[in-house]
């Protein structure tokens, strides 16, 4: 089946800004993005901490159709998406149809799993500066620029410091700490409450440096 068909039949269009589903919804749908990149979120101790962010490729949902459970977590669009969704009757005939996507699934399922594994070993031996990086490429992927489709190189400095602490647990003074030794070494830059990221590619190597 082509694409062009598979979005015809299971196609849908969600705007930036709008929630595809909120933590605690019930769920009988899955969805795979085919064009733009959606943010997942879940609130910890009333504080909401950003889990990833999907792009085109990338699939959603699964749990819920398959275990027949509520949203573990919000699901909100940064840019404009296409995607397909499926119930469990149609996923069940688009991968008896399909075996590549089949199996991409299989694959990426896998990785995740994977991912997850490697990311509870992370945190058990990685120190502050690691988990910052890794928390303020988050944010900066997550937030687009004014009128623009990528990931924006600017950020408010202060929402920042208190996102990031949020998300690593690490106390907001020490997180400025770890912020203010990035812009000594020029992979940041600081203008009033203006965070700006100098060289984000520098700085996604700097983060894969300390996941090794």
């Amino acid at each position: 089946m082509e694409k062009s068909s598979l979005f015809q039949k299971y196609g849908q269009i969600l705007e930036a800004g709008r929630d595809l589903f909120k933590e605690g919804d019930p769920g009988d749908t899955m969805y795979i993005i085919q064009k733009g990149r959606i943010k997942i979120t879940k609130r910890v101790n009333n504080v909401e901490k950003i889990l990833m962010v999907l792009g085109k490729g990338d699939f959603l949902g699964e749990m819920a159709l398959i275990r027949q459970t509520p949203r573990t977590a919000t699901a909100t669009a940064i840019d404009n998406c296409e995607l397909l969704s499926f119930n469990r009757n149609g996923f069940v005939s688009m991968i008896s149809k399909n075996s590549s996507i089949a199996m991409n699934i299989i694959e990426k399922l896998c990785l995740r799993l994977e991912k997850a594994d490697n990311q509870i070993r992370d945190l058990a031996k990685r120190d502050v500066k690691s988990l910052v990086i890794s928390a303020l490429n988050d944010l900066r992927r997550a937030t687009k620029s004014p009128g623009e489709w990528e990931a924006s190189s600017s950020l408010n400095y202060s929402e920042t410091v208190r996102n990031i602490s949020m998300q690593t647990n690490a106390p907001e003074d020490e997180v400025e700490t770890q912020l203010g030794r990035l812009i000594s070494s020029g992979f940041l830059a600081k203008d009033g409450n203006v965070l700006d990221i100098v060289n984000s590619e520098e700085l996604d190597k700097l983060d894969g440096y300390f996941k090794r």
